[in-house]
């Protein structure tokens, strides 16, 4: 944080908002899930980005996976809801982010990807006993859906 900011700070509280996000888990035939690894990122995680004002979180997950994948869906279908003190991003200057996300099976994929097992792209199928480094936010996702996925 430059002394500008910390300077600043002590005039500004921190703020803590709430956003609403949409994620969608795709699964291929063989049942392994869908990641990606976001630009400059070492990490993976699945499609997920915030709803738009006036936007569903339906339309919201749908949009996402076309933007992050280039697939689209027939249906999005609520897995689940999730919330909580495991879904928030704090910043270096004290603010916090805590997410609302809506968790969605994609259903019917009209595009289809053939991604190599050994391809050292950005979006990849991972088996979900042996998935990589994930981001935190993804990680607990996953996680908590896991018994839905089976």
């Amino acid at each position: 944080m430059s002394v500008y900011h910390r300077d600043l700070r002590q005039y500004i509280s921190k703020k803590t908002t709430l956003a609403m996000k949409a994620a969608v888990i795709v699964l291929n035939d063989i049942g392994e899930i869908l990641l990606l690894k976001r630009q400059g990122k070492d990490v993976w995680g699945v499609p997920i980005g915030s709803m738009k004002p006036g936007e569903s979180m339906e339309d919201a997950a749908s949009r996402e996976l076309w933007e992050e994948s280039g697939l689209i869906a027939d249906d999005m279908r609520l897995i689940d809801l999730l919330s909580g003190p495991k879904y928030v991003k704090k910043y270096s200057g004290g603010d916090e982010v805590f997410f609302v996300i809506g968790v969605y099976a994609a259903v019917g994929l009209r595009s289809a990807i053939d991604l190599p097992a050994q391809s050292e792209l950005s979006l990849k199928y991972w088996d979900t006993g042996n998935l990589p480094v994930m981001d935190s936010i993804s990680l607990h996702l996953l996680e908590t859906i896991k018994q839905q996925l089976l």
